[in-house]
């Protein structure tokens, strides 16, 4: 009986983590870039179309785990990643494997902040979780991985944005997460960069009283300019654990299919 491929292991100097109750195993760095909340976060929003996407690029997947997770959710959807880093775009790699996406799915090792991205077929759904950190005027970060994942070396903003726009179908969504602190910059970037309509929902820690933690913004480039303003999204449940995510990041979990993994 012939046996399937191999499946990916860690190696000394990396974890395989299982996130999202048990529905993902993630190859990560033990030091270097390790996906956070946001991933997940921008992930849910993105899946929040009226019509299932067809094909998806993810801009700087890093360890691959937006993708992932739309991999997850739409079980027809095409998948192109976008990484500059080598360490990063090998790892994403494994962890497509990892979640059995590897036919459906391509990593591409390039910086669009020094390349033209590349020629493929137009998406209807693009994500980003950018680098966003401007470097003047602060202390970098030794480490090469987390340095070139949070702070706009090669490419800022702008350059995402209009590689997006590129790489787009008539009808795409660009879905992307932000700093709340600079939401106003996040806005007027999308906008100016062929993303007239744009949709925002404001992230909270808890309260949608308390101050927003993140911004997320929709942007198409197929309507009238307009901003819509969303309803606020808590990423905790009110006087609940952290362990529980607010309702509509708990149903985007549950979409993702039962426990695989203690």
């Amino acid at each position: 009986m012939s046996q399937g491929p191999p499946v990916p292991e860690p190696r000394a100097d990396e974890t395989c983590d299982v996130l999202m109750r048990g529905r993902v195993r993630l190859i990560q760095a033990r030091k270097g870039y390790r996906s956070s909340v946001d991933a997940m976060v921008l992930a849910w929003f993105a899946a929040e179309v009226e019509a299932e996407p067809r094909r998806c690029v993810d801009l700087g997947t890093g360890t691959g785990l937006v993708a992932v997770l739309l991999g997850r959710r739409f079980p027809s959807l095409q998948l192109d990643l976008i990484e500059r880093q080598p360490a990063l775009a090998e790892r994403a790699g494994r962890n497509l494997a990892l979640s059995d996406l590897s036919a459906r799915a391509q990593v591409h090792l390039i910086d669009i902040g020094l390349q033209s991205p590349p020629a493929l077929p137009k998406a209807d759904l693009i994500v980003c979780n950018p680098p966003y950190h401007p470097t003047y005027g602060r202390m970098l970060p030794t480490q090469v991985e987390r340095r070139e994942a949070h702070y706009e070396t090669t490419a800022d903003l702008a350059r995402f944005a209009a590689v997006a726009r590129e790489m787009a179908a008539a009808d795409a969504r660009f879905c992307l997460i932000y700093p709340a602190e600079r939401a106003d910059h996040a806005l007027a970037t999308l906008q100016a960069g062929g993303w007239p309509h744009v949709e925002r929902t404001w992230l909270h820690h808890r309260q949608t009283s308390d101050p927003a933690i993140r911004v997320l913004l929709r942007g198409r480039g197929d309507r009238a300019p307009a901003l819509l303003e969303r309803a606020p999204v808590q990423l905790h449940q009110a006087d609940r654990p952290d362990s529980l995510y607010g309702e509509p990041i708990e149903a985007f979990l549950s979409s993702l299919g039962p426990q695989r993994w203690p």
